[in-house]
């Protein structure tokens, strides 16, 4: 029997700046073929709502507080994810069999066994005409798990497509920086620090602007080393054994009466020396790096990574996967293994009690 599928993905990040989709083909295990990627950037007034409301929202309490404005922007961006997926089926000229539907994180609190993303799968559905997989996080936190990173399993299935010798760190450079340690059939993963959301976050609050292109600007500042081994010690450590890590774990507060670019090359570098120390406490054996995310264009971050860890580092580019859209590319992957009740997440990956699987099913009726 043929188990596979077309699948759909959908993926809004911690920037907060658009919506990724993939489409895939896959049985939720080695056959994959990416069939498609695209990207459709939120206009300014939805971005600008969506951080507002982020920023005012800490626990659970907030959001009941809050619920009518959380609803209306819900249906919003739900609007905005059936739009693209309806553009991508157009341009690739392929009908879904399911869509997994991440949604936009709003809070993540794996002590308090909770998780929101944003998006009503139901209305997508509706929308779509397709049965939508969503709420991958839940059974994960109800079975002690931290609900993140649940990308691993694709890495893991990926790098036999990317078929090198060596053992293949797949380090993805979001808002988080998560790692995926593939080796034979062993599989680990952990949250290792900030990627981009230090420096975007400085940027927006201080010239609105969403990124550092290229790390031009952190390429021109100092780095005071002094004042990062200090931050370390009281950041690095506390989030050291975790491994879901959040954007509130940090501030940027270490860098206040900067220059711009002396404060997003001390940023820069605080991010990539966490993610250097994090990987190798965790990790004592050879193995190659793969780069994806945003962050794996910030040439000044990639530089650092280079200058602290001495292994490999390569863009996933190089073999003809756009490092853009594996996050997207995933969850249309974990939308096939939850609908075949195949485990998305593991004890090395979120250190959930047992292998779990996950994703809600919403069928289209």
């Amino acid at each position: 029997m043929d188990k596979t599928l077309v699948a759909l993905g959908l993926m809004s990040g911690t920037s907060m700046d658009g919506i990724d989709a993939s489409l895939i083909r896959s049985d939720g295990e080695e056959n994959i073929e990416i069939i498609g990627n695209l990207y459709n950037k939120y206009d300014l007034e939805l971005k600008n709502s969506l951080f507002e409301f982020t920023n005012k929202i800490k626990n659970l309490e907030d959001l009941k507080v809050n619920l009518i404005e959380y609803k209306n922007l819900e249906r919003e961006i739900t609007i905005k994810h059936a739009e693209i997926t309806s553009k991508l089926i157009k341009k690739n000229n392929i009908e879904p069999d399911i869509i997994g539907f991440h949604g936009q994180t709003i809070l993540h609190n794996p002590k308090e066994k909770y998780s929101i993303q944003m998006g009503n799968a139901k209305l997508l559905s509706q929308l779509s005409k397709t049965n939508v997989v969503y709420q991958f996080r839940n059974k994960d936190l109800e079975n002690g798990g931290e609900g993140a990173p649940l990308t691993p399993i694709y890495h893991h299935y990926l790098r036999k497509k990317i078929n090198l010798k060596k053992p293949i760190l797949f380090l993805n450079l979001g808002g988080i920086a998560n790692y995926t340690f593939s080796k034979e059939n062993h599989l680990s993963a952990k949250d290792v620090g900030p990627g981009n959301c230090l420096m975007d976050s400085y940027l927006k609050k201080t010239k609105n602007l969403d990124f550092d292109k290229n790390g031009n600007l952190a390429s021109l500042g100092n780095i005071d080393i002094s004042l990062i081994n200090n931050i370390l010690d009281h950041q690095f450590y506390n989030t050291l054994e975790r491994h879901s890590l959040d954007i509130r774990d940090y501030d940027i507060n270490f860098v206040k009466g900067l220059s711009v670019e002396d404060a997003l090359a001390n940023l820069n570098f605080f991010s990539a020396k966490t993610i250097s120390e994090n990987i190798k406490k965790n990790i004592d054996e050879d193995f190659i790096i793969i780069l994806s995310g945003g962050g794996r264009k910030n040439k000044t971050t990639v530089s650092n990574l280079k200058k602290l860890i001495k292994n490999e580092i390569l863009d996933i580019d190089n073999f003809n996967i756009d490092g853009d859209f594996v996050e997207s590319q995933a969850f249309a992957f974990l939308s096939i293994r939850s609908l075949y009740q195949k485990n998305i997440s593991f004890p090395n990956t979120t250190k959930v009690n047992k292998p779990t699987s996950g994703g809600k099913l919403i069928k289209y009726i």
